[in-house]
């Protein structure tokens, strides 16, 4: 059974998303404040964290940052806050996803169901497969890590998707909408900035590692992975 821990200082709703979850089948342990919460992330092993934004005593987006400098345990933010502004900065600090208050317990739903998946898809692939490779840089599935020379940078689950899509076909101009559908699972609650973030994300990672720049803007199109520009 898989187990998951939802840090949400509203009571009510936090009993009733886990009452609704658990009916689904899977366990699920509450913390109602940050402190609580990273106790909790601390001394356990969960499959999925759901963390709202606003919490005492340490506040969600701090939280989030400390799993994951930790564990690349897929991540949900659950937010009040609707603006495209706020959404980027819990992207940018590493959640996979986000739900807005008030939101719909199937969407949810769902949503845990695709990052669940795409964890999977990535876990379950052959140990001795072959590395997917460019230019030097080594994709490693088993540990969401990508390599260059002696240095290796840890990616999340929606990171690794994505740099995986785009180094199976450099060169090759990806549209937001299809990179979207193809890592998130779909265009629920798709957004251009989703994709632009994580982007963001992997080019600095991977800066950091090669010193060089291989995501690509194109105008009117979506990006492209490889050397030229």
């Amino acid at each position: 059974m898989k187990r998951f821990l939802l840090v949400e200082d509203e009571q009510i709703m936090a009993k009733n998303i886990a009452f609704f979850l658990e009916r689904e089948g899977y366990k699920v342990d509450i913390a109602h404040d940050g402190e609580a919460g990273w106790i909790a992330f601390t001394t356990n092993e969960y499959d999925l964290v759901l963390l709202d934004w606003t919490l005492p005593k340490k506040d969600g987006l701090d939280l989030c940052r400390d799993i994951r400098k930790k564990s690349n345990v897929p991540i949900i933010m659950i937010t009040a806050k609707s603006e495209i502004l706020d959404r980027v900065i819990g992207l940018e600090i590493g959640a996979d996803d986000y739900v807005v208050k008030p939101f719909d317990q199937r969407e949810l739903l769902a949503r845990i169901h695709a990052l669940l998946r795409r964890n999977e898809t990535i876990s379950t692939n052959q140990v001795g497969e072959q590395q997917l490779q460019y230019d030097g840089l080594r994709l490693d599935r088993e540990r969401l890590l990508i390599l260059f020379e002696d240095q290796s940078i840890t990616l999340t689950a929606n990171e690794y998707k994505l740099i995986e899509i785009l180094m199976k076909k450099p060169e090759t101009v990806y549209t937001r909408e299809l990179m979207y559908e193809q890592v998130w699972g779909g265009l629920l609650g798709y957004s251009d900035r989703t994709v632009d973030v994580t982007i963001s994300r992997l080019r600095k990672k991977i800066m950091e590692l090669t010193g060089k720049k291989y995501f690509h803007a194109v105008r009117g199109m979506g990006y492209k992975f490889g050397e030229k520009s």
